[in-house]
C-alpha cells in the first residue's frame, strides 16, 4: 500500500475506535504545508501529537520587531530574485503612491464584479469585460490572516498593510503586545506618518464612515475598532485612549492630511436631522454610535487650520464639493452622510460618488513637480458591506464603482511617477458557482437550462448569511419534497432585482462572515514589480515604503539615495551588507522611532 494510502486508511480507523486518536488528527509528517527551511516569513514547526498554541499564548507575542523583519526579508528576496534575473525595474521610485482598497473584494468577487460591469453597460456577454485594473502589468496574492484569527477583520488587516505590522482581530494601529490601560503600548507608525515627514501630501477618500476601521488604520492608535465615539471607550480606558473620531482631529498624522472624504458625522459630533433615506438596508452597521460630549470635531478641525493661507473646505454634499477650488485649498473634509455613503446603487440625493470623491481628492493633493507628492488612500467600503448582509447586486455594484474610481485615478496621474495598488483587506464567504450559459446574468438562476436539477439555485450564493433566512421554505415546501429552500419562482423579477434583496446563505448567520483565502494584489507605476508571488499582506507596506523612499525601507539599500541624485543603480551593490543588516535595521527602527 502507498504511504499516502496507509496515512488515509489509519486516519479512517481512528475515526471508528473511540480513544484511539485525538478529535483533531494531524496531518502526517511528510504532508507540509510550510518549509522549516523556507528563507522568508516566520518558521512554523509542526507538532507531531498535538496542535501548537499561538505564539502569543505562549508568551511569545508576535510584535513589531517580528514582522518589520518579516517584511524586509520578503522585500530582499524579492529583489535579489530581480537582481538575478538581471531585471532593474524594482529601482524606479514613486512621486505619488495611492492604495485603493476595496473591502471585501476577494477574487470571487472581482471574478463577478468584472462579469456584472460588462452585463451592466450591456457590452456583450460580461465574461470577456475588463476592470480598469486588470491591465495592471504585476500581480501578487497576500496572505490575510490576522496574529490571532485565522479569517481576519478590516482592522488588523488595515493595520498590517499600512504599517507593515500584523496584529490582533479588531485592533488599529497597535501591535500584539497593545493594552487597554497604556495608549503608548504597542503603538505603530502608518505610512501616511511616513509621508508627512517626507513633506508629501496626504488624504483618505472612503464610502464609509470616516472613523471606520479601514480609514481608521491610517490615522489611528488604538484597541479597539469599535471605539469610534467617546460613548463607546470602556471605564477602563476611559482618560488613556482617545476616541477615534478625536484622534482624527487632535493628532497627526489625521490633523494634517490635506484631504478627508467620506461619510459619518454622527461620531464627529454633527448631525443632519433630515437626511433622507429612501431605500431601508439592514445589518449591526446601518447604526451608528453618537457623541455626548456635545464636542463638534468638525468645527475643531476648521479651527485647526485657520492660519491657512487659503481658507479650510468643509462641505457636505455633492454640489459643495464639485463647487471647491481643489487646486488652491490645502485642507479640505467632506461628511456627506450621518453613517456611511449610501450603497451607489440606491445613492441618495446630494452624495457624491467614489469617482467625484477621487477625482477632487487628487486635485488638492496634486501640487506639481516642484511638490514632494503625496499619498492617498481610496476605500471602496461597502462592497464589503452588501456581502455581510448578502446583498450581492449591491456590493457587485459597488465593484463597478470602485473601478470608476480607478480608472479615473489613472486618467488623472502620471504613470512614470505614481505608483498604485489595488487590493483587498480580506475577502467574503460568497461563491461563484454552478455551471451557467455564456452570458447568463450573473445575479440569475444558475441552471434553468439543467432541466433534470431538482432545485433551481443561483450563480451568486453564501456560505452563510441572513440570506439563509430569506429563503427557508417554511411552509412553502412542496409536499413530498427535501429541498428546505423556498423554490426561486416565488420571488417576482422585481424583488430579485432590489438592492436589498437578499441572495440565498447555507448556514444562518445575523450578519455573514469574512472569506480567508488570499487576497489579490495589482499594482501599477515604479516600484510595482515588487509584487510578484505569495507573500504575508504587512509586505504591501514595504513596497510602498521602498518605492516611495518614506519610512523603514527608505535607507534598504542606495537606490532612494541614487534617485536623488539621478545615478544608475548598480547589479550587485548591498547584497552583502541587506543580509547582514537587516534584523539590526528593523529593530532599530522600530525602537527609535516607533516605540
Amino acid at each position: 500500500m502507498h504511504c499516502l494510502q496507509f496515512v488515509a486508511f489509519v486516519a479512517w480507523c481512528g475515526g471508528l475506535i473511540p480513544g484511539s486518536w485525538t478529535a483533531t488528527l494531524q496531518p502526517p509528517p511528510l504532508i507540509q504545508t510550510l518549509s522549516a527551511g523556507s528563507d522568508i516569513g516566520p518558521e512554523f514547526s509542526l507538532g507531531q501529537q498535538q496542535p501548537q498554541a499561538p505564539p502569543q499564548e505562549k508568551g511569545e507575542p508576535e510584535d513589531a520587531i517580528f514582522w518589520r523583519n518579516v517584511g524586509l526579508k520578503q522585500l530582499k528576496k524579492t529583489i535579489d530574485q530581480a537582481k538575478r534575473a538581471d531585471e532593474h525595474s524594482y529601482t524606479k521610485k514613486a512621486r505619488n503612491i495611492i492604495i485603493f482598497i476595496g473591502d471585501g473584494m476577494g477574487v470571487s468577487t472581482i471574478s463577478a464584479g468584472r462579469i456584472y460591469k460588462g452585463q451592466y453597460l450591456k457590452h456583450g456577454y460580461g465574461e470577456e469585460e475588463t476592470l480598469s485594473f486588470d491591465h495592471f502589468p504585476n500581480t501578487g496574492m497576500a496572505k490575510t490572516y490576522n496574529v490571532d484569527k485565522q479569517v481576519p477583520d478590516s482592522a488588523g488587516t488595515a493595520t498590517a498593510l499600512f504599517t507593515g505590522i500584523k496584529t490582533h482581530y479588531g485592533a488599529i494601529g497597535v501591535d500584539a503586545t497593545r493594552s487597554k490601560v497604556d495608549a503608548k503600548l504597542g503603538r505603530i507608525e502608518n505610512i501616511m506618518e511616513w509621508a508627512q515627514k517626507e513633506g508629501k501630501r496626504t488624504g483618505v477618500v472612503t464610502t464609509t464612515r470616516i472613523t471606520h476601521a479601514t480609514p481608521a488604520a491610517t490615522y489611528a492608535h488604538i484597541y479597539d475598532r469599535d471605539w469610534e465615539c467617546e460613548t463607546e471607550v470602556p471605564p477602563e480606558s476611559v482618560g488613556i485612549h482617545a476616541d477615534i473620531a478625536r484622534q482624527l482631529v487632535e493628532n497627526a498624522p489625521g490633523n494634517r492630511f490635506n484631504v478627508i472624504l467620506g461619510g459619518g458625522m454622527s461620531p464627529m459630533g454633527i448631525l443632519n436631522a433630515t437626511e433622507v433615506k429612501r431605500t431601508k438596508f439592514e445589518g449591526p452597521t446601518e447604526t451608528i454610535c453618537s457623541r455626548r460630549d456635545r464636542r463638534n470635531l468638525p468645527a475643531e478641525w476648521l479651527a485647526h487650520h485657520s492660519k491657512d493661507k487659503v481658507r479650510p473646505a468643509l462641505v457636505h454634499n455633492r454640489d459643495d464639493l464639485l463647487a471647491v477650488n481643489a487646486k488652491k485649498v490645502d485642507h479640505l473634509m467632506g461628511l456627506f452622510r450621518n453613517n456611511h455613503i449610501t450603497y451607489s446603487i440606491a445613492r441618495e440625493e446630494g452624495e457624491p460618488s467614489l469617482q467625484e470623491m477621487t477625482e477632487t481628492a487628487l486635485k488638492v493633493l496634486e501640487r506639481g513637480d516642484d511638490s514632494p507628492g503625496f499619498v492617498l488612500l481610496v476605500e471602496g467600503g461597502r462592497i464589503d458591506q452588501g456581502h455581510h448582509m448578502n446583498y450581492a447586486r449591491a456590493a457587485l455594484h459597488e465593484v463597478y464603482e470602485f473601478d470608476l474610481a480607478i480608472q479615473a485615478a489613472l486618467n488623472m496621474t502620471d504613470s512614470d511617477e505614481t505608483l498604485i495598488l489595488v487590493t483587498a483587506d480580506h475577502s467574503h464567504a460568497v461563491t461563484f458557482n454552478g455551471y451557467a450559459l455564456r452570458g447568463n446574468d450573473i445575479l440569475g438562476a444558475s441552471n434553468l437550462h439543467e432541466k433534470a436539477d431538482p432545485m433551481v439555485y443561483e450563480t451568486i450564493s453564501y456560505a452563510n448569511g441572513p440570506g439563509y433566512y430569506d429563503h427557508l421554505a417554511n411552509d412553502s415546501r412542496p409536499a413530498n419534497s427535501s429541498n428546505m429552500w423556498m423554490p426561486l419562482k416565488l420571488y417576482t423579477e422585481e424583488e430579485r432585482r432590489a438592492p436589498t434583496y437578499r441572495h440565498l446563505a447555507s448556514v444562518p448567520r445575523k450578519d455573514e462572515t469574512h472569506g480567508g483565502e488570499d487576497v489579490a494584489v495589482f499594482a501599477s507605476g515604479p516600484g510595482s514589480s515588487l509584487v510578484r508571488g505569495v507573500f504575508e499582506q504587512n509586505y504591501v507596506a514595504y513596497v510602498m515604503s521602498y518605492a516611495g523612499c518614506l519610512g523603514p525601507a527608505k535607507d534598504f539599500d542606495d537606490s532612494c539615495e541614487d534617485h536623488k541624485e539621478k545615478k544608475p543603480i548598480k547589479s550587485g551593490a548591498g547584497s552583502s551588507l541587506q543580509a547582514a543588516v537587516l534584523p539590526i535595521l528593523a529593530a532599530a527602527f522600530l525602537r527609535g522611532r516607533l516605540l
